[in-house]
């Protein structure tokens, strides 16, 4: 039983969330506008509205839209408030079974930054998971966790 999750955020950071369970799999575009197919793949990406209620959508820069880049790392949630933003994902098989949660990150432009690379943490719940540093506008992340959740949800958070 695994969950795959991929999820966008931060300004011009994207982060994508694939939740995979036995019988199916949450795919998540953060910062999309629509759900969408994958062309390449066939993978069904959700939109994540319904998953968050804070950040806005945007697209990264003309610069980083190459067709070497994942479709999905392509648009944006932005977090311009608050200081931790979280993910409210069903536990599909329930409270006490594995998921595997993977999240996928790339920054693409430090204009927004003031010529400054984002670092920032990601929780499971109120646990803190792992930290992410980027060094370039090109790094791509990408972080995994076994989870057994203890509820029917699972809380995803990134904050400074």
């Amino acid at each position: 039983m695994e969950i795959l999750f991929w999820f966008f955020g931060f300004v011009a950071l994207n982060m994508l969330l694939l939740v995979h369970a036995q019988t199916g799999c949450i795919s998540i575009d953060c910062g999309a506008d629509e759900d969408s197919t994958d062309d390449t793949t066939g993978h069904f990406y959700r939109t994540d509205a319904k998953y968050i209620d804070s950040g806005e959508n945007k697209n990264i820069p003309y610069d980083f839209t190459s067709p070497m880049f994942e479709k999905q790392l392509r648009t944006v949630r932005s977090f311009p408030e608050g200081v931790k933003n979280c993910y409210t994902l069903p536990a599909e098989q329930g409270k006490d079974n594995k998921y595997l949660i993977r999240a996928v990150f790339m920054f693409g432009d430090v204009q927004y930054y003031n010529d400054q690379f984002p670092e920032f943490k990601l929780y499971l719940g109120v646990e803190e998971w792992n930290t992410v540093k980027f060094n370039s506008s090109l790094d791509i992340f990408s972080r995994e966790i076994i989870h057994v959740p203890k509820t029917d949800e699972i809380s995803v958070s990134y904050g400074h």
